[in-house]
């Protein structure tokens, strides 16, 4: 059975001033900790056990902190400014009484249990895995956020087994829609990028007055912010898109972007506007979002080659003219140019081809072929790695 690896962001309920400083005591002593070991070479750290340090946590944490300074992570920091309390599976333990749910695990002053708000129906699905045995247990992480302090609980679920499917959908990524989703044959779906980019010269702006006016903290959390919101757009983007794929019963074919802000052009002006620059494109985000959701429900993604995926006719496969939001067809065929770029992902494993090229010519014609273009290789379809445990 498959396994997918999910973090989920739990409050902490009705916490009175004595918890919340007992928290706040612990992550002082959990950095002050870390820092102190990270202070010694490396080679001494590792043979650092609970019983050779001074700290007030209890062991499990303070080993925690160990583990973590040694680790390829760990090796990379010179000083923390703040670690997280890190507790292991093994020291945590979740609980149900009446409708409250509720985490017990140690603290400096022992084992406390502290109740927690479910705050979404699929999150208390897994709380209810979690409390039958169908789901294992992470380790969980004490964040102090925006004056609120939450448990970051990582569960590891079982997911359906792949559904043999030979259907198949293109997403074609990009800025002036985000996403635009299409079987091979009939009507697609729009995921426009109008409002986001409206959104990201609202933040630009801003930024820039905090710049001017040397407001370095706000500046930070104006920055979050903008992730925070980018992120909540992907992940409503990324649920729709599973949802369209479900309702086709197929699979999901992206294209490969690897390192697309190097090998894409784009004049100076427009990468010094945010609503515009490839800079601040947060393609890669959507892909993983993809990725785990569509193995969630027992379907997976697909990268295929980019080249020529938007330069050809998904009606005869002719490359033609893109302008824009046109795609016209030497052949007089005519369509929308990233509803094309779904349709020939859906339908056509695209063959390297030489950027230059110029002759009309059908590129679906060279699938079957043994060099593809011109004595290219074809590029086979590629599945994209999914975060899984057997």
């Amino acid at each position: 059975m498959a396994q997918v690896t999910r973090t989920i962001k739990l409050k902490f309920l009705n916490l009175n001033k004595v918890k919340q400083q007992l928290f706040a005591d612990m992550l002082a002593e959990n950095t002050r900790l870390a820092n102190e070991l990270l202070a010694m070479p490396y080679m001494e750290r590792r043979e650092m056990t609970t019983a050779k340090v001074r700290t007030s946590l209890k062991s499990a944490l303070a080993n925690q902190a160990i583990r973590h300074t040694i680790s390829a992570t760990g090796r990379k920091v010179k000083q923390y400014k703040k670690l997280p309390v890190e507790i292991n599976k093994q020291n945590w333990k979740l609980e149900k009484r009446g409708d409250t749910y509720s985490i017990s695990f140690p603290t400096i002053q022992g084992v406390k249990r502290v109740p927690i708000d479910v705050a979404f129906h699929h999150w208390e699905l897994v709380c209810q895995q979690l409390l039958i045995g169908e789901a294992q247990k992470g380790s969980v992480k004490l964040i102090f956020h925006r004056r609120q302090w939450y448990a970051y609980m990582s569960v590891t679920v079982d997911v359906p087994q792949l559904t043999q499917t030979q259907n198949r959908i293109g997403c074609d990524r990009g800025q002036n829609q985000i996403a635009v989703v299409a079987p091979a044959l009939g009507f697609g779906k729009f995921f426009s990028g109008q409002e986001t980019k409206h959104r990201r010269r609202q933040f630009q702006k801003r930024r820039e007055c905090l710049q001017k006016a040397k407001k370095f903290r706000a500046l930070k959390r104006w920055d979050k912010k903008e992730k925070r919101w980018m992120e909540a757009v992907n992940h409503t983007v990324s649920r729709r898109i599973v949802r369209f794929a479900e309702f086709h019963t197929a699979d999901v074919v992206i294209e490969d972007l690897e390192g697309c802000r190097q090998t894409m052009k784009q004049k100076k002006v427009n990468r010094q506007d945010a609503g515009e620059s490839r800079q601040s494109w947060a393609y890669f985000s959507l892909e993983m979002k993809l990725n785990y959701k569509l193995a969630l429900v027992g379907l997976k993604l697909i990268k295929r080659p980019a080249p020529y995926t938007s330069k050809s006719c998904s009606t005869c496969g002719t490359i033609g003219n893109r302008q824009r939001h046109d795609f016209n067809c030497p052949h007089g065929h005519y369509h929308n140019s990233d509803l094309n770029a779904a349709h020939n992902l859906a339908q056509w494993d695209g063959n390297s081809c030489s950027l230059d090229l110029q002759r009309v010519g059908s590129a679906m014609d060279a699938t079957d072929s043994e060099n593809g273009w011109f004595g290219n290789a074809p590029n086979s379809m590629n599945f994209l790695p999914v975060r899984v445990d057997n």
